[in-house]
């Protein structure tokens, strides 16, 4: 009877064991693929982050602003270039190698002003380019309000101005031997043109007299102000 228990007994041990040495082996995978998946998922391999978006800025302004350490795109005829965020909305900018330094006297009226050049030579100065009205014509018939309103924001305009830069074109002088030049004046760190601010600001109109046309196309735009 005991050898009859013993045997019984082994027969259970042995299934039990083979059935414990079957789930050990079809769990083991399955354990091992899970462990496998899982750390695969933390290192990222299956899981990537999405890139961070580049920030994109514009080189401009700043061009605009003249002589803007900004992108430039020469102008056909006069070798300047447009910028925005200028005062008055002018647009003209240029290269300061091209310009003369004068000592800035006084204000005549809306299109003439008096200069001293680097070699203290007292100048009368004809903006080239436009023709404010009159105000201060001898014959006091021929002046106008137009002409003091002309002249009153040219002065408040260079108020508080030292030095003007000149820009010659082909002829530097007129009939009355007065220097024709396009006058350009500091503003932050670049340079504004006096002539365009006046058409600009409707205190003057564009005139085209040959050969001065450098800026011909750039104030043919203001005709209408």
């Amino acid at each position: 009877m005991k050898n009859v228990t013993t045997a019984g007994r082994n027969r259970h041990s042995n299934s039990e064991k083979a059935f414990i040495y079957g789930l050990f082996r079809h769990s083991v995978p399955v354990v091992l693929t899970g462990a496998l998946l899982s750390s695969l998922l933390f290192t990222g391999c299956f899981w990537r982050k999405k890139p961070a978006a580049t920030k994109v800025t514009s080189s401009s302004a700043v061009q605009t602003t003249a002589g803007s350490s900004s992108e430039s795109t020469p102008a056909a005829t006069s070798g300047t270039t447009a910028a925005t965020g200028l005062p008055y909305g002018v647009k003209l900018q240029i290269d300061p190698s091209v310009l003369e330094p004068c000592k800035l006297e006084r204000v005549v009226d809306g299109d003439t002003i008096i200069v001293h050049d680097p070699s203290d030579k007292r100048l009368r100065v004809r903006l080239t380019g436009i023709n404010a009205p009159e105000s201060v014509a001898e014959d006091e018939s021929r002046n106008t309000e137009e002409g003091r309103v002309a002249s009153k924001f040219l002065k408040e305009l260079l108020k508080d101005t030292e030095t003007v830069y000149l820009e010659y074109d082909v002829g530097r002088t007129d009939q009355y031997n007065r220097t024709l030049a396009y006058v350009w004046i500091k503003y932050e760190d670049t340079y504004v043109m006096v002539n365009e601010i006046i058409l600009a600001t409707g205190h003057a109109k564009p005139v085209y007299i040959k050969p001065n046309l450098k800026y011909a196309d750039d104030f043919r735009k203001y005709e209408k102000h």
